[in-house]
C-alpha cells in the first residue's frame, strides 16, 4: 500500500505561500490516508473475525442462529481472509471478487433479517418500546437499501472497467453512510426491551458488520485509485 500513498501524494492538491509548497490538509486526504493504512485493514479484519465466535455463542443462546446463520458466518471468515490477502498483496482481481462476495454475503444475511425475521414479527413490538424501537426497525430496513445500492453500484464500476467518477463518488460516500447507520443501531441496540442473551447477538452482529464495511472501505478506495490510473485520471 506504499505505492498507493505515494499515488495520493501526487494526487493531493497543494499551495504556494510564501515560494514554499505545503500540503493542502483536507478531509479528503485524511480520509485516504486512513482507509489505505494498512493497520487499518488489519485491525478490521482481525476484530471481526475475533468477534464471530461471540456472535454464534450469543445467537445459540438466543435460539437466533440457525444452520443458514452459521453458514453465512463461515463465508464471513473466508472472505475476510480472501479480501485482507488480496490487500495485502496488492492482487487488484482478486480484490475485487472478494469485496463483491462480501458484500452479497452481507446483503443475503441483512436481507434474511430485515424482510424474514422483522418482517414476521409484528412491527408495533417495536413501535410499543418507543422512538428507539421505531428508529431500530427503519434503520435496518434502510440498512438494506444501503447496501443493495452499494453492491449494484460496485458491480457497474468494476465489472464494466470505465471511469465513472459521480457514481464512484457517491458509492464512497454510500459506504460512510452506511457506517453511520451501523453505529446508530449499535447505540439503540443495548436499550431495547429484549432478552438480553437477543440483545448481544444484535449488538456483536452489528459491530461484526461494523469492521467488515471498514474493510470495504479500505478495498473500494484502492480500487478507486485503480481506476485512477486506469483510465489516466
Amino acid at each position: 500500500m506504499t505505492k498507493l500513498l505515494y499515488q495520493i501524494e501526487k494526487l493531493t492538491p497543494r499551495k504556494v505561500n510564501n515560494g514554499m509548497k505545503k500540503k493542502k490538509i483536507s478531509w479528503s486526504n485524511r480520509y485516504k490516508r486512513f482507509f489505505l493504512s494498512e493497520h487499518t485493514a488489519l485491525i478490521a479484519a482481525l476484530v471481526s473475525i475475533l468477534l464471530m465466535p461471540v456472535i454464534y455463542f450469543f445467537g445459540k443462546r438466543s435460539g437466533s442462529l440457525d444452520g443458514a446463520g452459521l453458514y453465512d458466518l463461515l463465508m464471513r471468515l473466508l472472505l475476510i481472509c480472501t479480501l485482507f490477502y488480496a490487500l495485502k498483496r496488492h492482487k487488484l482481481f482478486l480484490v475485487q471478487a472478494a469485496t463483491v462476495g462480501l458484500l452479497f454475503c452481507m446483503l443475503c444475511t441483512q436481507s434474511q433479517y430485515a424482510l424474514g425475521k422483522l418482517a414476521n414479527q409484528d412491527s408495533e413490538v417495536y413501535i410499543i418500546m418507543g422512538l428507539q424501537g421505531f428508529v431500530f426497525l427503519a434503520v435496518e430496513r434502510m440498512l438494506l437499501f444501503i447496501q443493495s445500492f452499494i453492491c449494484v453500484s460496485h458491480f457497474i464500476i468494476h465489472a464494466a472497467r470505465r471511469q465513472e467518477a459521480v457514481r464512484v463518488s457517491l458509492n464512497q460516500v454510500s459506504i460512510l453512510f452506511l457506517l453511520a447507520l451501523v453505529i446508530i443501531q449499535l447505540i439503540i441496540a443495548p436499550i431495547l426491551t429484549f432478552e438480553p442473551n437477543y440483545i448481544y447477538y444484535i449488538w456483536t452482529l452489528h459491530l461484526d458488520e461494523l469492521f467488515i464495511f471498514i474493510l470495504v472501505a479500505c478495498a473500494e478506495l484502492i480500487l478507486m485509485i485503480d481506476q485512477w490510473e486506469y483510465t489516466g485520471v
